[in-house]
């Protein structure tokens, strides 16, 4: 084999490779906002009682998540973030980029009342079940299913409390 029908080959071996790293990207990028819309639907559903009472706003705006690859308003990660808004408080769900092989994961604001504490939800690829993950400063607490009852306890512990 001459070394230039050889360098035709690896050429054509990239290009394939090339080509499936680009439909890789593309079929996580649709799971990636899928996954995302469906866990707002999933929210929305365990708060619907509250939302027909009035008690619980949601509120959807667009939001282009950027990160290390793509910081500009070139990045392709566009979806939605949610708010809820309720006792003159206000949580929002902000879309993180897509990590590594397709993570999944959204940080939440508003959940705690401490300024330092950090929570995120991230996709477990396994199930398709969201873990919530608590950190204050560089102590993370174990993460926990992010089931309706966790996130309505979250929610209670926002709500002022006034004496009777």
């Amino acid at each position: 084999m001459d070394e230039v029908q050889r360098l035709g080959e690896l050429l054509s071996a990239n290009q394939r490779n090339e080509e499936h790293k680009h439909q890789q990207f593309h079929t996580d990028l649709a799971r990636w906002e899928s996954s995302i819309l469906s866990l707002y639907n999933q929210i929305e559903g365990w708060m619907a009682p509250l939302k027909s009472s009035g008690q619980i706003l949601f509120e959807y705006e667009p939001h282009q998540a950027q990160g290390k690859g793509y910081p500009d308003e070139n990045s392709p990660f566009r979806t939605q973030r949610l708010t809820l808004s309720f006792a003159a408080r206000q949580v929002a769900f902000i879309p993180d980029a897509m990590g590594a092989k397709g993570l999944i994961s959204i940080s939440v604001t508003g959940l705690s009342m401490n300024a330092q504490e950090l929570i995120s939800l991230t996709l477990a690829t396994e199930g398709g079940e969201w873990q919530m993950a608590r950190r204050i400063g560089t102590k993370e607490q174990a993460a926990q299913s992010f089931t309706a009852d966790l996130f309505a306890r979250q929610l209670q512990t926002l709500v002022p409390q006034h004496p009777a």
